[in-house]
């Protein structure tokens, strides 16, 4: 993470402080911290139990610095959810549908390390709290997170009927759906009960080959590609 900062005078990587506009670097990384600082905040104490306040003395910033960037702690919570998710989502938009079935592996394997990380998690657990009392929070998630993913899902299982790797009548959102719940619906049930799934990269691996398996025998694939190392594909 960022080593705490002045907002108002950032002071960089340990560079002399200047004055006048901030860079765009300097910028973004001043608004990465801050939205580390806030989702940690938000894990340990909840959505209610985090205010402006708290997040403003951890991050070493004036309420002032975080009100220019987002109106309200809903704005600033909804932030966060969209960066946990940023490189995933760019990752699925980026897919060049060369090799779908490839791409798709490679695309759920990056998911389920997302699933299992401890801010998702968290920030899952105060969906399920919390949401019911802030419902623009979870219309969020699904707008910004959940609908994304599951049409990207769908443009990979859509180009792979194109291309002859699967059988036709399984490029559609039942199939998508399927999906998701035989790769990280187990392992995200546990993990929100406390327990440690997958704990090791080696679990984490065979279990993914075995679910990504079976999917393919149930959707009739004709596997031309070679499976993706799992370090390439986001393994710890």
């Amino acid at each position: 993470m960022t080593s705490h900062l002045d907002m108002a005078n950032p002071c960089l990587e340990g560079k002399k402080r200047r004055c006048g506009r901030p860079t765009p670097h300097d910028t973004e990384q001043l608004d990465l911290y801050l939205l580390e600082v806030a989702a940690g905040l938000f894990v340990q104490h909840g959505y209610a139990g985090t205010s402006v306040d708290q997040i403003a003395r951890k991050a070493s910033a004036s309420k002032q610095t975080l009100y220019r960037r987002y109106s309200s702690k809903e704005d600033l919570f909804k932030a966060v959810i969209t960066n946990l998710t940023a490189s995933v989502l760019r990752t699925m938009n980026e897919t060049p549908l060369k090799d779908p079935l490839a791409e798709l592996e490679h695309v759920m394997r990056l998911l389920l390390d997302l699933t299992l990380q401890p801010d998702a998690l968290g920030t899952y657990r105060i969906l399920i709290s919390d949401a019911y009392r802030y419902p623009s929070l979870m219309e969020h998630a699904t707008n910004t997170i959940g609908e994304p993913i599951h049409r990207s899902v769908v443009r990979l299982l859509m180009a792979a009927e194109a291309m002859g790797q699967i059988e036709p009548g399984h490029a559609d959102s039942t199939t998508a759906n399927l999906l998701a719940g035989l790769i990280t619906g187990w392992p995200l049930e546990d993990a929100l009960f406390g327990q440690k799934p997958l704990a090791c990269c080696q679990e984490r691996r065979d279990f993914f080959d075995r679910g990504w398996a079976l999917f393919l025998r149930g959707i009739g694939a004709r596997q031309t590609h070679q499976t993706i190392p799992y370090a390439v594909a986001g393994g710890r």
